[in-house]
């Protein structure tokens, strides 16, 4: 099990490191093309489909706990009823959201339109139909990514999002123009997103023919046992929601969309970090679903604390270095404009997404073991707190508020959050920062100075010397990490896997 969860985190990492090289690309191609508005437009509607997704009632995550509890009792017939009913439920809702969709692009689309433009709106149309077409296959194929998670073969669908954001991006960069580009994008997103998900529907029935979406095999009683479990995850989701999303929506309406990006881009860029912990994390979820149905305390104690602590490390490399680095990189990459806006508010968003990937493991586990009630229940006043606070500090501040907003609930709650897991996983909160966190702050320390240390002696002003910083940087934090962060047996383990592979 160990080398399946290192090898679909490895996959995953490798996927997701291939989506930054292309974002790193395209960004600037996609802003030149598609100029602030309608970039801003692409972040917004973005988030106001992500508010949508939540109709799911939080189906996918509980599909994937229970499917790993019926795989590690080699229970078929469950399987099968749970992949009916999942599927059915879920092309209900991806039906529900493209008919909602279809009436916003029919009735509503001139609202996305520039001022004083509002005749020319045909391309904001086309738009919001692809998208609509995308829910309505995209959400019942959820059904499938769920049980790929629950059998530990991520590197699957990996595979095919590689390939489609290899072939996106190389259409997108050959026939890309300001004319088309917003609706292009969405066509190259939404079919590249629509064949990924039939075919691991077909791969899934394929590789395991007693999965079926027959209507015979929907249960009322087992849609009401995820959705007993589940709907803690959408309160959960809808507060992730709200603190993730929101900032956009609060700029583009009081701001307008044309500052969105101002904002968008550089956020999306530290944002990067927690996708990158999230996908470290993501394989221990069913794991922990595994191990707590075989009653395998110790082992879940001991699989928490290692893989927060290597979870942590590439957390702080990125977080330092975009703290440090990340202006003289926006302003090569994209520009002075969102460059110089970056700078004001550029170390709260750090702090903000760095602050919960200190205890990455948390929300996996207590899913995994039932006992995301208090996900459920905290997170959504700090949520509100959050809008609150933006929506507040937007108008004396700007952007600068909008951030700030966001990093004060955080601040409170991430404690509160930690104590309760120690609570439930059987350690101290000392333990947990003693074995995960307090290692690497020697590491940090130096590689912080050493940046600093060369910025003074160079300029910046090109990506051979930045990225020369950026890994002298690292290189000091590994080194100091191999004999001062990590003991003999993590060693070995660590050279036993980098053998292996």
């Amino acid at each position: 099990m160990k080398r399946r969860l290192v090898f679909n985190t490895a996959s995953n990492i490798f996927t997701l490191f291939l989506k930054l090289a292309i974002t790193f690309v395209m960004t600037p191609l996609l802003i030149k093309n598609m100029g602030n508005h309608d970039y801003g437009i692409w972040e917004m509607v973005g988030a106001v489909i992500g508010y949508m997704g939540i109709l799911d009632l939080g189906i996918r995550p509980a599909v994937s706990r229970f499917a790993s509890a019926f795989i590690a009792q080699k229970d078929e017939p469950a399987l099968t009823r749970l992949f009916a009913t999942a599927w059915y439920f879920l092309f209900a809702v991806g039906l529900l959201l493209a008919v909602s969709i279809t009436f916003w692009a029919v009735f509503g689309a001139d609202a996305l339109a520039p001022a004083g433009e509002s005749d020319n709106y045909k391309k904001y149309v086309w738009f919001l139909l692809i998208i609509a077409m995308q829910m309505l296959i995209v959400f019942p194929s959820y059904t499938a990514e769920s049980f790929l998670e629950a059998y530990q073969e991520y590197y699957l669908k990996n595979n095919i999002t590689i390939v489609n954001s290899v072939l996106g991006a190389v259409i997108l960069f050959a026939y890309i123009t300001p004319e088309n580009a917003l609706v292009l994008l969405a066509l190259c997103n939404a079919i590249g997103i629509c064949i990924k998900y039939i075919f691991l529907v077909w791969l899934m029935q394929y590789r395991r023919p007693f999965l079926s979406f027959r209507w015979a095999y929907f249960s009322w009683a087992q849609l009401k046992e995820l959705l007993r479990f589940s709907i803690k995850t959408v309160i959960q989701g809808i507060a992730g929601r709200i603190e993730s999303a929101t900032d956009s929506l609060v700029i583009g309406f009081i701001m307008g969309p044309a500052s969105v990006p101002l904002y968008s881009v550089p956020a999306n860029l530290v944002g990067y970090v927690r996708m990158i912990s999230w996908n470290f994390t993501h394989v221990f979820m069913p794991y922990f679903s595994a191990l707590n149905a075989l009653d395998d305390q110790k082992k879940i104690q001991e699989v928490y604390l290692t893989g927060s602590k290597l979870t942590v490390a590439p957390t702080i490399i990125l977080a330092i270095g975009i703290l440090l680095l990340g202006p003289e990189f926006l302003h090569i990459w994209v520009g002075e404009e969102i460059a110089n806006s970056a700078r004001s508010f550029l170390w709260v968003i750090v702090a903000f997404i760095v602050l919960p990937l200190l205890n990455p493991m948390s929300s996996r586990y207590l899913t995994a073991i039932d006992k995301h009630a208090f996900l459920a229940k905290w997170p959504l006043p700090f949520a509100f707190l959050n809008l609150a606070l933006s929506l507040a500090l937007i108008h004396p501040l700007g952007i600068f508020g909008v951030a700030l907003g966001s990093l004060i609930p955080g601040l409170i709650f991430q404690p509160i959050l930690l104590c309760v897991v120690c609570k439930h996983i059987g350690f101290s909160p000392w333990v947990y920062i003693r074995t995960s966190l307090l290692p690497w702050l020697l590491p940090a320390v130096l590689m912080t100075l050493t940046i600093v240390g060369l910025q003074h002696y160079l300029v910046i002003d090109s990506y051979g010397v930045l990225v020369t910083v950026a890994m002298a940087g690292s290189a000091v934090f590994g080194m100091v990490a191999w004999w001062f962060a990590l003991d003999a047996g993590e060693r070995a383990q660590l050279i036993g896997i980098v053998r292996r592979r």
